[in-house]
């Protein structure tokens, strides 16, 4: 299994000389794993992989999108995802639907005029589009199974948790515990994870200041939530798009006095597992 991130901030792209070596794309990251290819969130990253992608020459890419949810920063790279253009491919996009609206239509509203000069139907790579309730587990190929858990956001929010026999990824995305409590059921969620991937945008004092009830959660929260779990090593995604490099690896520095098994999520970061990290 080989987990990328393309993508790892929060809200807008931030590109600069401040950025450059945590990544200014937002949301995305790949995981292949037994022939298949999943994407988690199709933010401004995703860019980078479908030139990755077609670089590679593949003959034909098998792929899953799975999306968290529709916020800007979540899908605004899929009508550039070049690969989902080529009639070769195979990409089924997984993600929330409502009672208003199906998920091809959610994500067709932005590929439309006078926002986008292309539709979405002229993306002939994307050939389904599954609806997700939280609680679903998608099997693939008897090796991979998908679990979903619904997250604390503005307009909802899914999170995913990939596991094979040997390894298992849990992703937390855009989720904001209690004020005063860490939430039990995304603990339950990712217990036992060989990586946990969870959004970590803000210092303590913003999380309860400011911005507390914005759908987010303090990098404190990642590290109690991943050493309550009892994970085997934690990634910090979904920074605050103002944040500079030196403040996101400060901000690491303190993370680790918590749960020493902390990486930052970069836009360089690859992890291979070949077996369970512990």
């Amino acid at each position: 299994m080989e987990l990328r991130f393309w993508g790892v901030r929060g809200s807008i792209p931030s590109p600069g000389p401040h950025t450059l070596a945590v990544g200014g794309n937002t949301s995305c990251l790949s995981i292949e794993c037994a022939g298949h290819l999943f994407i988690v969130d199709a933010g401004t990253g995703i860019v980078g992989l479908g030139q990755h992608l077609e670089a590679e020459e593949r003959a034909q890419i098998r792929g899953s999108i799975f999306l968290t949810h529709y916020h800007w920063d979540h899908i605004q790279g899929l009508p550039f995802f070049m690969p989902a253009f080529r009639e070769k491919n195979r990409f089924s996009v997984y993600g929330a639907s409502n009672s208003r609206f199906s998920l091809h239509d959610i994500l067709a509203d932005q590929m439309q005029p006078p926002y986008f000069p292309i539709s979405i139907d002229e993306l002939d790579g994307l050939v389904t589009f599954n609806p997700v309730k939280a609680g679903d587990v998608f099997q693939f190929d008897d090796q991979i199974a998908v679990r979903t858990s619904q997250l604390n956001h503005p307009n909802g929010a899914i999170g995913y948790r990939f596991e094979t026999p040997e390894v298992s990824v849990c992703i937390v995305s855009d989720h904001e515990h209690p004020a005063d409590e860490l939430d039990p059921d995304v603990i339950a969620f990712a217990r036992d994870a060989d990586i946990l991937v969870h959004e970590a945008p803000y210092h303590p004092e913003e999380k309860r200041g400011e911005k507390a009830g914005w759908g987010h959660s303090s990098w404190e929260e990642a590290t109690l939530t991943a050493k309550a779990a009892n994970v085997g090593r934690l990634f910090l995604t979904h920074h605050e798009p103002e944040r500079s490099d030196p403040e996101v690896f400060h901000i690491l520095a303190m993370a680790r006095r918590v749960f020493p098994e902390t990486e930052v999520a970069t836009e360089r970061t690859v992890i291979t597992v070949p077996e369970p990290l512990r």
